[in-house]
């Protein structure tokens, strides 16, 4: 097709900025008409800024503006159409300068937003292509990715309410209406890079920033997105109650579309999936398999045999999956958070079972050491030749006393021990969940939400 830099720089000054996308699937045929035009003239850098100078777009006040068409242009000049490596310094370099455009509010920004998002997710998907070859190409690891989420921040820094002078309701710009995608995508190259630490500033600064006073009036799509990273930050720092409800606010929005089959749809909700699960194992929750298996029939089968464990209380069965599903469990930052977590559940059902049997034989409110010890031993077939390793280094029959007292201490059960005596008393009654309360309302009771989510559900 025949494109030249007159027909450029018309469609600019009419505000037509789809031609500013530098992605080759959807603009592919004007990049190459442009570049014939160029390299027919003989360009250089210097007479394209000069070019672009003389064309005044906004009278000529806008400087990044000009920067960035320049910058725009020689990405079309230079374009290696075959290699992105080749490609990659002018196309960060635009996708640097565009933002740029978009920091200054005092200029007309609104029709420049939808090619930089297009331009956004094209630079994203390089940079992640380009961090994937770090070794063959030389580079540092997450380095793309890393200058990607700079620029991004500039933006999001940006960002600021507009403060209405005359007591109206303050008009949400465009700019405005991408807080939240920018937050998302900031988050999400956050945890691909191992930084989830730097998530923190932005989840802080999200709200202070946000025109939008009532979170549901975000894309729902969007909402889903947040509420799932938050909720893995939350997991990351140990703020169990918190990742819960926030992964779980995120399943419930999204199970509740009608095209759940849809395989977008069905590959978000098995992403949840794989943390909702942990987490509510680890607030005494344990799922129905079967309906997970509609869902994530392969996560399901994972599960199963750890949840059988848990809810049996037997503590080697325990271990032995910890041990089977390691390097999944390592790669999804779980396994020393369920290693720390999961057995004083484990503990806790174990107790229950052995508080129902002796119940149901003797009628008796009293447990001895002893009696306790035997079912530890057969729970962690502690037979002298276990194995010490991270799993069941610390598990020991003789360890008795020190589970129920850490039990007790946890609000997981209500009893006394007496040392000298060897035995545990509890209450007498025909309820076992008055001594053994739910430990997902302890958990709860223990570690409250944080408030400053309370205007997520609004």
């Amino acid at each position: 097709m025949s494109y030249t830099t007159d027909q450029f720089f018309h469609s600019l000054s009419i505000e037509d900025y789809g031609i500013l996308c530098v992605d080759l699937n959807v603009n592919g045929s004007h990049i190459a008409a442009l570049q014939s035009n160029l390299q027919l003239q003989n360009l250089d850098n210097a007479a394209i800024e000069d070019l672009v100078e003389r064309q005044k777009f906004y009278k000529g006040k806008w400087t990044r503006f000009n920067i960035m068409v320049a910058s725009y242009l020689k990405f079309c000049r230079d374009l290696d159409p075959w290699s992105v490596w080749a490609s990659s310094d002018m196309i960060f370099q635009y996708y640097s300068d565009l933002n740029n455009c978009l920091l200054n509010d005092s200029y007309p920004l609104d029709n420049l937003i939808d090619v930089y998002l297009q331009n956004t997710e094209y630079v994203l998907s390089i940079a992640q292509k380009l961090d994937n070859n770090y070794r063959s190409l030389n580079t540092r690891k997450f380095q793309f990715m890393s200058y990607v989420s700079s620029v991004i921040s500039k933006l999001f820094n940006s960002i600021k309410p507009n403060k209405s002078t005359d007591g109206g309701e303050a008009i949400i710009s465009k700019k405005q209406q991408t807080l939240l995608y920018l937050v998302n995508k900031l988050n999400n190259i956050y945890f691909k890079i191992k930084s989830p630490q730097l998530c923190s500033n932005i989840f802080k600064n999200f709200k202070p920033k946000s025109d939008v006073k009532n979170f549901g009036q975000f894309p729902v799509n969007q909402q889903i997105e947040y509420r799932y990273l938050l909720g893995k930050y939350y997991l990351f720092n140990a703020r169990i109650t918190n990742a819960f409800v926030q992964l779980n606010s995120a399943y419930s929005l999204l199970a509740g579309f009608s095209g759940s089959r849809n395989p977008a749809i069905l590959r978000n909700l098995r992403r949840l999936l794989r943390y909702l699960i942990p987490v509510g194992l680890i607030i005494g929750k344990l799922p129905n398999v079967g309906i997970v298996a509609q869902v994530y029939p392969e996560l399901a089968q994972m599960y199963r045999p750890l949840i059988q464990a848990a809810r049996s209380g037997n503590i080697f069965a325990l271990n032995e999956w910890f041990r089977h599903n390691e390097l999944e469990l390592r790669q999804r930052q779980l396994l020393l958070i369920l290693v720390e977590k999961l057995p004083m559940i484990t503990y806790r059902y174990l107790l229950r079972r052995v508080i129902q049997i002796r119940s149901s034989v003797e009628n008796t409110n009293r447990l001895s050491y002893d009696v306790l010890q035997k079912a530890f031993e057969l729970a962690i077939q502690d037979n002298g030749n276990k194995r010490h390793d991270i799993y069941d280094g610390i598990h020991d029959s003789k360890n008795a006393e020190n589970v129920l007292v850490t039990l007790i201490n946890l609000g997981y059960f209500r009893g006394n021990c007496f040392p000298l005596l060897q035995l545990c008393v509890f209450q007498r009654t025909e309820n076992i969940d008055e001594v053994l309360p739910s430990v997902t309302e302890k958990i709860i009771a223990m570690f409250p939400l944080n408030n400053e989510d309370a205007w997520l559900d609004s």
